[in-house]
């Protein structure tokens, strides 16, 4: 079956993560309830059964957490598994569409289906590894979320967001935020859980300017919400200071740079909407007012009512959002946001600092090295038939499958250990390749390689 026009995860495309800047997080409600179990295609039925990588199950331990203390009025969050949503379109005899295999998987995990509008949302989210939490409206009966891609690090997916159209504003930079690739993932996990936890600001949208404005709430509301679960998790306070710096970081580099997009466009006002680290700022102050043992006693439905109070104090006025926009587009700071700009001028400063010499000479060695070196099927359908033979029989579905779970553990594993930048996207390569594979150990058949459906520049 030829699947050229449906990527998934194709190999250019660019993360966008938590820096999407939608005009909406709401879309089409689901649809009736699904066909019984029994209707679930048996391929699909084993690779939900069988096919448990450690990202599949910290979702299952993800989703049980938040569903069993949603504060009222919020519907179940449903979460978007990469590994199995992949391993099911990866099929030679699969469905032809990434929607379609999303569908699938959400009949079989909801018992419901969702129109085409969502499922294409979907699709375009997970094409462009970009973490989503899309509420469904008219009374569906979940929340649903895409979750941070887990086949890469912190550098390679934040050094992403930064490529605005042929540019890539980090080049000769060097990060210098000391966040874990985990750290990360945990934050913009949680941060996409608390846009469904949002009653208020993800149904306040709007135009221009102004619906930059009533985003910037939405995106803060969720920053802060995500930075709570790190604390109310374990995590020292100290790291709301990094997840301010992200944010900090990027609004200021990128914002001249989406001043040139055309005012029409959302990227117009991606700079604006992410300007959210006043929220986090103001939440290490209230951690410390309240007690940190205190805090962490905190239910969901207190600390919503808490991220309200913090964003409505927090979020940029008007005309705030106003002289923002006129700086990054003319360079010249205005009084009713001169303090701002300076403050997230301070903070671009010291977490985004030109490399070093060395580290550009590393950078170059590197590049050069890995020139030509991609990874191929071959050997890796080789050493998992070998595995899955080991395991007791090579053809058997379930060993296949246990092969390239323990593979791609293995691999996530040391990835999330690594800090050489050329090992990491060595290994992002292959597990690239790895979820890329046909679960079943065959090579892919000519002409069905999936084609990028997103523009490789990240536009």
């Amino acid at each position: 079956m030829n699947k050229a026009r449906s990527s998934f995860l194709g190999w250019m495309a660019i993360p966008a993560l938590l820096f999407a800047a939608l005009p909406s997080r709401i879309t089409a409600a689901s649809g009736p309830s699904a066909p019984p179990s029994s209707a679930v295609p048996p391929a699909l039925a084993t690779i939900l059964r069988d096919y448990n990588t450690a990202a599949s199950q910290h979702l299952k331990i993800l989703a049980a957490d938040f569903n069993a203390r949603l504060p009222s009025g919020v519907p179940p969050i449903a979460y978007l598994d990469y590994d199995k949503i992949a391993a099911w379109f990866g099929l030679n005899d699969g469905p032809s569409t990434v929607e379609k295999a999303i569908g699938d998987y959400l009949t079989a995990t909801t018992g419901r289906s969702y129109n085409p509008p969502a499922l294409s949302l979907l699709a375009n989210a997970m094409n462009s590894l970009d973490a989503e939490g899309i509420a469904m409206q008219k009374g569906a009966r979940s929340c649903l979320v895409v979750p941070q891609y887990p086949g890469l690090s912190f550098h390679s997916a934040y050094a992403a967001t930064f490529r605005i159209g042929q540019s890539d504003l980090l080049a000769g930079k060097t990060v210098a935020i000391d966040l874990s690739t985990k750290e990360f993932s945990d934050f913009v996990n949680a941060h996409e859980s608390w846009h469904c936890l949002d009653i208020r600001y993800v149904r306040d949208t709007g135009d221009g300017l102004e619906g930059a404005v009533k985003r910037n709430r939405a995106e803060m509301f969720a920053a802060i919400g995500g930075a709570m679960e790190a604390v109310r998790s374990g995590a020292d306070p100290a790291q709301i200071d990094k997840l301010a710096a992200l944010r900090a970081a990027w609004a200021f580099l990128t914002g001249p740079a989406h001043a040139k997009t055309p005012p029409e466009s959302d990227k117009h006002f991606a700079s604006i909407v992410y300007t959210t680290q006043d929220g986090l700022f103001a939440l290490q102050t209230r951690i410390e007012k309240i007690g940190l043992a205190s805090f962490r006693k905190l239910d969901r439905q207190q600390l919503r009512a808490l991220d309200y109070q913090i964003t409505d104090a927090h979020c940029l006025t008007y005309t705030q959002a106003q002289a923002l926009e006129a700086y990054f587009a003319t360079g010249q700071p205005q009084a009713a946001a001169r303090s701002l700009i300076a403050s997230m001028q301070a903070i671009g400063e010291a977490s985004i600092r030109d490399a070093t010499p060395a580290e550009l000479a590393a950078r170059k060695e590197s590049a050069q090295a890995s020139t030509g070196d991609a990874p191929t099927e071959q050997p890796l359908l080789q050493h998992l038939q070998a595995r899955a033979a080991e395991l007791g029989d090579a053809t058997s579905f379930v060993n296949q499958l246990k092969a390239r779970q323990e593979m791609t553990d293995s691999l996530r594993e040391k990835l999330l250990n690594e800090r050489d930048a050329s090992a990491e996207r060595a290994m992002e390569a292959q597990l690239k390749l790895l979820l890329y594979t046909d679960p079943r150990l065959t090579p892919r058949k000519t002409g069905n390689k999936r084609a990028p459906s997103v523009d490789p520049s990240g536009e």
